[in-house]
């Protein structure tokens, strides 16, 4: 069983707490936060043994075998650095950097150290996701030619919160964006056999709120020639959450495709569609999306490996979907 030190006192931590308590593959041991007061009582409150507001303390921690990083956007690169300098492995929440000198950086020294880097994308974890892919792979719905993702939701405007606070990686994009592009590459990726699917030509627009964040935007991504992609993203919209993949012979509908309940399991669902009718799979699921991610993790490092493969998330994906976000982000602010 892993012993984890947690970073970041927040929503996100807490639920990657919860889930490594339901599991078997791993306990949380230090949380760290910068307030030692909070911290502690952070650490209180979901049953984390101990706490610090001492990096060095827990990444000299020989007991710490793994590290997992809640912390807002802008320290992800940072803290990652430090942990792999360190030995410690790492998975670090979305997006791990936010510009691609911080990412490269991450990577080279995760490679550098030899120790496991992961970004946390919870979707890839989840059975739904296996099994769409396993359906790609079939062709039930034969040449892949239109892919429809989205996430969004509508958050009220407020310059305090990280959402729109340009210092702390606020935007639409760097937020909830990853989603769907990650997501349009896998499927693309699949259908044509790359990987990563790098697309060859990505466009996007969008409108920004005060301070010059991206509030709502579209891209557009396309492969070979052959596959189209129509990404959306916002915190000013209620979007919701919608994957669509439109064939020769069909088209594939999750309506969930993010699957991210942070406390209770769901079951995934997949409707394909064709002209010789319609059916519904359901994929059942007994853990929650970090649940899977967390015991994933586990089996990766007691595996020896040094980064995941695609579905999960591998080092070219993140790569390539770092530098997307980042164009995707200046294309609407003209910041990252």
């Amino acid at each position: 069983m892993l012993n984890w030190g947690i970073i970041g006192t927040g929503r996100i931590a807490g639920t990657f707490i919860r889930a490594l308590q339901a599991g078997a593959s791993g306990r949380p041991l230090i949380v760290l936060g910068r307030d030692p007061e909070r911290t502690r009582r952070f650490a209180a409150e979901h049953n984390v043994p101990e706490s610090t507001a001492n990096l060095r303390v827990l990444l000299l921690d020989p007991r710490i075998d793994a590290v997992y990083i809640a912390t807002p956007h802008v320290s992800h690169a940072e803290l990652s650095i430090a942990a792999l300098k360190m030995g410690k492995p790492v998975l670090c929440e979305k997006p791990m950097a936010l510009d691609p000198q911080s990412l490269d950086a991450v990577l080279d020294e995760s490679r550098r150290s030899g120790r496991l880097f992961l970004e946390g994308y919870i979707y890839r974890w989840h059975p739904q996701t296996a099994k769409l892919i396993e359906l790609l792979q079939a062709g039930v719905i034969g040449e892949i030619h239109l892919i429809e993702s989205a996430f969004g939701f509508a958050a009220k405007y407020d310059p305090a919160d990280r959402l729109f606070d340009p210092a702390l990686g606020g935007g639409a994009i760097w937020d909830v964006g990853g989603y769907p592009l990650s997501m349009a590459m896998l499927v693309a990726g699949t259908a044509l056999g790359r990987n990563p699917g790098n697309p060859d030509r990505f466009s996007a627009g969008g409108v920004t709120a005060p301070g010059n964040i991206d509030l709502t935007s579209c891209a557009i991504a396309v492969w070979g020639g052959r596959i189209v992609a129509q990404l959306s993203c916002s915190i000013g919209a209620t979007v919701g959450a919608f994957l669509r993949i439109h064939g020769s012979q069909g088209r594939i509908i999750v309506p969930n495709p993010w699957v991210c309940n942070r406390t209770d399991p769901e079951d995934g669902v997949i409707r394909i569609e064709r002209e010789s009718g319609c059916g519904e799979i359901r994929v059942p699921a007994d853990r929650t999306s970090f649940c899977y991610e967390a015991d994933g993790f586990a089996r990766l490092l007691e595996s020896g490996a040094r980064e995941a493969v695609s579905a999960p998330f591998s080092v070219a994906e993140s790569r390539v979907l770092g530098r997307l976000l980042k164009q995707w982000t200046e294309a609407v602010s003209g910041q990252g």
